[in-house]
């Protein structure tokens, strides 16, 4: 009597909701049907959804009374059980059903409610204060954030698996009803088929079931995709909403950050001029301290005001987002804190290197332009300037510029470099100084140009050192006469030169008594514009003496040497001469026949 019983009231529930499911089916909007279907048509939809939703009500509080029914009867049949593996298998039974209807219950509700989100009513349990949890705490308002903008898209995902899930159970369901349904036909004693009709009955509730809780997924599905608006009243919300909101707020925070930072700097000008009383050369350069500690407090005034707007708006998702800034900053400050003082030391100007001095890079002068984030150095001579990071200028040292060159020559200028080379400096930059020597191009490291001895024959003057020797027969005249005639003799021909207004001293004076001539110093010192005629000018000191001696008549002695051969052996006579263009040649020297 009860097994029939039961299968009436299966068959009947059946009945029951096969035309809701079919009329479910009919009914049901696509996903997309919101997005393409116009305001008379959503209104429609919506009485539809209602009487879904009226419907599946209903079969779900049937479904439930239905199972409470057949936990009464099978508590019954417990009672008059004996074989303990019977009453285990009918009390799993009485539990697997009683969940079922605790799932039904749930779905009822979620239905009644509209969908609505019930784990906002639960209160979370009391914890122990701990660190880590704090902290998960602090970063819940970013992370529920990051998942509010995901929820939608992740409850679709989640209900089409769902989805996928029941349908595959519902096919496994019909699948094991077939094969029931095939051996209950078959010959079979009356104790098996009774055990298959029990079976039947219990997989046929599974089915129901399942195929109810297709059809709740199904609904929530639907009533998720049928709640998305058109794309521009979505947009249009979002930014009304980011407007009167967060928008709003960063607008606070921008407007507030400038007024701040405004009225500091309008302070510090009035604050010069009260102090210095000028309308220049303020600030940094006298008082660097005061600069940089109005930079800092500035800077810490702005970060309150920014944290007190995000407080009194109470947008904890910006003021975790400050906070999180503001530690990270402090953790990473720890670490590079000393390496900070020594640089704060460098801009507040009691650091090794300070602004306006001088220090050597690599051998090379500079001058420290800026002291900043990076360092500018600049030689006013050279072309180029040099970038350091602040950390650099820690390893060197500055001191004070007086009047002192910054680089031995400037392009322009003629050279006479420590191995004799002549040369004109066409460019010098901080890696290089590009020269001409004997019409060819020349390029030196700069850092080696500085290491040799340069001698600069534009810059201010010169001076050439000559020698020259007259015959000892002359020397009755040695000491008065021929200076003065090689002097007159000098300038004329510098004059004739066009070199004469370049002279700026001369000196011809009797020097010693050689072995073989009588030999005079001649220095003469040219203004730096001859510089260019120095060798030429060494040639015309030479020709004017020549000259004079032709002139006069003055013989220029030939080297005399005297050549012994061994003892007893007569000494060779001596000979002098003087050739036609004034040169010294050596004397032969004639031996004797032994």
């Amino acid at each position: 009597m009860f097994l029939t019983e039961l299968v009436f009231r299966k068959t009947t529930a059946t009945c029951k909701s096969l035309p809701l499911l079919a009329l479910l089916l009919v009914v049901t909007p696509p996903p997309l049907a919101a997005q393409t279907t116009a305001e008379p048509l959503a209104s429609s939809e919506t009485a539809v959804q209602t009487q879904n939703a009226v419907e599946n009500l209903t079969n779900v509080q049937e479904s439930i009374e239905l199972k409470r029914s057949t936990i009464r009867e099978l508590r019954e049949q417990l009672k008059l059980l004996e074989d303990p593996s019977e009453k285990q298998e009918l009390e799993q039974r009485i539990d697997r059903i009683k969940n079922e209807i605790t799932g039904l219950q749930r779905s009822f509700e979620h239905i009644a409610l509209g969908g609505i989100d019930q784990s906002i009513f639960t209160e979370p349990p009391e914890q122990k204060i701990d660190w880590q949890v704090e902290i998960e705490e602090v970063s819940r308002p970013l992370l529920s954030t990051l998942k509010e903008l995901t929820e939608k898209p992740r409850q679709i995902d989640s209900l089409r698996r769902e989805l996928d899930r029941q349908e595959n159970q519902l096919k496994t369901i019909e699948k094991a009803l077939d094969s029931i349904r095939f051996f209950s036909h078959q010959d079979l004693p009356p104790m098996a088929s009774d055990a298959l009709k029990k079976l039947l009955v219990d997989w046929e509730q599974r089915r129901d079931d399942a195929q109810r809780a297709l059809e709740i997924t199904r609904f929530k599905l639907t009533s998720l995709k049928t709640e998305t608006k058109a794309w521009y009243t979505s947009a249009g919300d979002a930014i009304a909403e980011f407007f009167h909101g967060r928008g709003l707020t960063l607008l606070l925070v921008i407007v507030i950050s400038i007024a701040i930072w405004l009225a500091a700097k309008g302070l510090l000008w009035l604050y010069w001029r009260w102090l210095y009383r000028a309308r220049h050369d303020i600030g940094i350069t006298r008082a660097p301290l005061i600069y940089y500690s109005y930079r800092l407090a500035t800077a810490i005034i702005i970060v309150l005001a920014i944290l007190m707007v995000f407080y009194v708006r109470g947008d904890v998702l910006f003021l975790t987002l400050a906070l999180i800034a503001l530690a990270g900053a402090a953790l990473t400050l720890r670490q590079t804190l000393p390496r900070y003082t020594a640089e704060l030391r460098l801009l507040l100007g009691v650091g090794p290197v300070r602004e306006r001095e001088r220090l050597l890079l690599d051998g090379i002068p500079y001058t420290v332009e800026s002291l900043s984030v990076f360092t500018v150095l600049r030689n006013p001579d050279l072309e180029g300037v040099v970038r350091l990071p602040l950390r650099a200028m820690n390893t060197l040292a500055s001191r004070p510029a007086s009047d002192e060159p910054w680089f031995p020559c400037q392009p322009g200028d003629f050279i006479l470099l420590a191995d004799g080379s002549f040369g004109m400096v066409l460019r010098q930059t901080i890696e290089l100084v590009e020269l001409t020597v004997r019409d060819s191009k020349v390029q030196i490291r700069t850092r080696d140009f500085l290491g040799q001895i340069v001698r600069n024959l534009s810059r201010d003057k010169f001076g050439i050192a000559s020698t020259f020797g007259i015959d000892y027969q002359h020397q009755a005249i040695c000491l008065d006469k021929v200076p003065a005639c090689f002097r007159e003799a000098i300038i004329s021909r510098f004059e004739c030169a066009g070199l004469k207004e370049d002279i700026e001293d001369l000196l011809v004076e009797f020097k010693e008594a050689a072995a073989s001539s009588l030999d005079y110093q001649i220095y003469i010192i040219l203004n730096g514009r001859a510089a260019n005629a120095y060798f030429r000018a060494q040639r015309m000191i030479q020709q004017a003496c020549v000259e004079t001696c032709n002139r006069e008549g003055w013989v220029i002695p030939f080297t005399q040497i005297t050549v012994h051969s061994g003892d007893g052996i007569e000494t060779p006579k001596k000979h002098s001469g003087q050739t036609s263009d004034g040169v010294t040649q050596l004397a032969s020297a004639t031996l004797p026949e032994s």
